[in-house]
């Protein structure tokens, strides 16, 4: 996603430590087409306060998933490498006189997964530790628009795929598969619906938060429901594979929330415009040229 913010013309700061081992992320900071703070994460208030000072908008993609097994640890892992860290960060924006905060939250915090379900449906039911902190870092947010009068977005995303998507989901799962030869692994009998959302999508989403000084909540989604077995063919398809997907009924069928994007529309000016074939042939020519090998 940070490359795609370069491209359209925004000038950014990354704010670390953050890991180098992305070639993306290093290429930019080579060819300085951003400015790397490398300790600003670590620094006291006062610190990061002085970082972000000159800063028009803080825009918080990170979430870093945790390393442990089990609800609790990793309860415990999202509270004290994201949670603490996002607390850090508003009290530092507040106190640099930042005029704006977006942050990419997840569909995920909707409870159940409902089919146009919108801003306003309901959250925090039974859901994942991530889900859970995802919640308290949109709360985080909402106070600290109380506190400064200063306007902040919350832009819930569905399922982001895209070049540069390494993490083992659904999408980059298939497609990896399928370049190896082998076939796409649905769980249950692929009828669980999902919205995968192109990246330069969700960048145009945080491009028109931030030009509008947005305030509010924000589903950021096509609003089309997929099953996964439909997008698993059509990767077969665009790889030019035989086949046929295989089931996995070990697996149960797990729907994600497609949402209503009649706000985003309204409000942002947003409407997502990268057609789910187009957007999987893109990822699918990427790993092609990476040489990706099965997971």
């Amino acid at each position: 996603m940070l490359l795609h913010l370069v491209a359209e013309g925004a000038e950014v700061d990354v704010l670390g430590p953050t890991p180098l081992k992305r070639r993306t992320l290093r290429s930019l900071i080579e060819r300085q087409k951003v400015r790397f703070r490398p300790f600003a994460l670590d620094a006291e208030r006062a610190g990061l306060a002085e970082t972000l000072d000159g800063c028009d908008a803080l825009v918080h993609l990170r979430y870093r998933p945790p390393p442990t097994e089990g609800f609790w640890p990793q309860l415990l892992d999202g509270v004290n490498n994201n949670l603490l860290e996002t607390i850090r960060l508003l009290d530092a924006a507040a106190a640099a006189g930042v005029r704006q905060v977006c942050l990419a939250s997840s569909v995920s915090v909707y409870t159940p997964p409902a089919l146009g379900i919108d801003e306003d449906g309901p959250v925090g039911g039974p859901v994942t530790p991530y889900a859970i902190v995802k919640l308290q870092q949109e709360d985080c947010v909402r106070q600290w628009t109380r506190q400064t009068g200063r306007p902040a977005a919350i832009l819930r995303l569905a399922t982001v795929y895209g070049p540069g998507e390494k993490v083992g989901r659904a999408i980059p799962n298939f497609i990896r598969a399928v370049l190896s030869g082998g076939q796409p692994v649905v769980a249950g009998r692929g009828s669980a619906h999902f919205d995968p959302i192109y990246v330069t999508d969700v960048v145009e989403a945080f491009l028109c938060a931030l030009e509008k000084r947005a305030e509010g909540t924000f589903n950021i989604a096509t609003g089309k429901a997929w099953p996964t077995r439909h997008i698993a063919r059509l990767v077969l398809r665009l790889c030019g594979a035989d086949g046929d997907v295989a089931l996995n009924h070990a697996e149960p069928d797990r729907d994600r929330p497609v949402c209503n994007v009649a706000r985003a529309q309204s409000v942002l000016g947003f409407k997502a415009k990268t057609s789910l074939e187009s957007g999987l042939q893109a990822e699918i020519d990427w790993l092609r040229r990476l040489e990706v090998k099965p997971a």
